[in-house]
């Protein structure tokens, strides 16, 4: 199965069947009591509609955002990615410190890296981004970039997470 297939199936299922629930869970307590053409009618409605929406504008996001080839890791809310640089750890920070958007999130230093979080806004419930030194040499580094939400029953992120990746990198490389 493609994995946009699998992205719809799995937004459909996870969406449609507690709709259908709760609904037929509101039924019984209003007495109108449990009707099976109802409750199959809800969930598939219901998650026909949100799978085609939710996944449909989170595929948007990932082409606007550069991703060219639709593969289960970069439909996938968590995102990772490696940078060879020559920035040790004390001037990463401080560029990320520097930049408009990075340096209004919650930063702390970790034993063997940063972890970033962000705030909730109208397209997220948070993110949370993990810079883990991999490997260093005389004046190379090698950082690993994770990104991923908060909340964890996320299915689809809307390529945010993407879009941080490509946000650190792009300030790692002083592309912005």
């Amino acid at each position: 199965m493609k994995p946009l297939t699998k992205l719809y199936l799995k937004t459909f299922l996870l969406t449609g069947i507690p709709y259908g629930l709760i609904m037929i869970g509101f039924d019984l307590l209003d007495g109108e009591g449990f009707r099976l053409w109802k409750f199959v009618f809800l969930t598939f409605f219901f998650g026909i509609t949100m799978s085609l929406i939710l996944v449909s504008f989170h595929k948007y996001r990932l082409k606007k955002n550069g991703v060219q080839e639709l593969t289960n890791e970069n439909l996938g809310v968590t995102q990772t990615k490696e940078i060879k640089t020559k920035l040790g750890r004390a001037e990463l920070i401080k560029k990320l410190k520097t930049d408009p958007i990075i340096g209004k999130m919650k930063m702390k230093e970790t034993e063997n890296g940063i972890a970033l979080k962000t705030d909730i806004t109208w397209k997220s419930w948070g993110e949370e981004i993990k810079i883990v030194l991999k490997s260093e040499s005389e004046s190379d580094f090698e950082y690993q970039i994770s990104s991923s939400p908060k909340l964890k029953t996320t299915i689809v992120d809307y390529g945010k997470n993407h879009q941080n990746l490509n946000r650190i990198e792009s300030v790692i490389k002083n592309i912005a």
